[in-house]
């Protein structure tokens, strides 16, 4: 797992790396007999922003998305630029993967190509960046966090969002069944435990006006939500 260690003033990262991704990374020898070795590689940080709390739409003007707009085309350049780089490495297909389950899904390119018109777009709540860049992050073996201001009522919203994805797009989660999955992770389980250990209650604090301005695959189910500590 990662590990966040120090102060505001001198943050430490740590980050697991898969072995089939250190395996590749450069030798460089130490010592004066040249028999110790490191493993050196850089770490390329992107980050994607969208808001999509009740009011983004009246209380905020298209001017004042402008740098939420900026900041997404610019991190997705850097991205753009290290999947040429990861594209060099020649991976290996990834292990388990159905071919029949491959081939019907889009390939990186076709997202890449996606999430970049989609940081184009300037349509307020544009989701459809958070889902594309997610996809590629799994694909390309990246490590990955999603957290709204208060990293449990949005936060939730997301996290269970992209489970039940993944459940469809891995593991033949029947469209039907989607919207129950949904429910069940967003009524059971960790993300309610998530609500009590930060506010000591297991309620999304979300008011029923602001529900009704979520994005439809962001509203928690009836009896999880009311006003409160956000």
């Amino acid at each position: 797992m990662p590990r966040v260690c120090g102060s505001r003033a001198a943050l430490s990262v740590s980050l697991p790396v898969p072995d089939s991704l250190l395996s590749r990374v450069a030798l460089v020898r130490t010592g004066s007999g040249g028999a110790n070795t490191t493993r050196t590689f850089r770490v390329t940080p992107v980050f994607f922003d969208v808001g999509i709390h009740g009011w983004v739409e009246t209380a905020t003007p298209p001017a004042a998305r402008r740098p939420e707009e900026r900041s997404n085309v610019d991190n997705f350049d850097r991205l753009h630029e290290y999947y040429h780089r990861y594209r060099k490495l020649r991976l290996p297909p990834e292990e388990g993967r159905r071919p029949y389950v491959a081939a019907l899904q889009p390939t990186l390119g076709e997202l890449i190509k996606a999430l970049r018109q989609a940081v184009q777009s300037s349509r307020p709540k544009n989701v459809e960046v958070l889902h594309l860049a997610a996809s590629i992050c799994r694909r390309m073996k990246g490590l990955r966090f999603t957290s709204c201001k208060s990293a449990k009522d949005r936060s939730g919203m997301s996290v269970t969002l992209e489970q039940v994805q993944v459940l469809a797009t891995h593991y033949d989660l029947s469209p039907m069944e989607i919207q129950l999955a949904l429910d069940c992770m967003r009524s059971e389980g960790c993300r309610r435990e998530n609500l009590y250990k930060n506010t000591g209650s297991r309620r999304y604090a979300f008011s029923s006006q602001q529900i009704a301005m979520l994005p439809k695959a962001y509203r928690p189910p009836p009896g999880t939500y009311g006003s409160g500590q956000t």
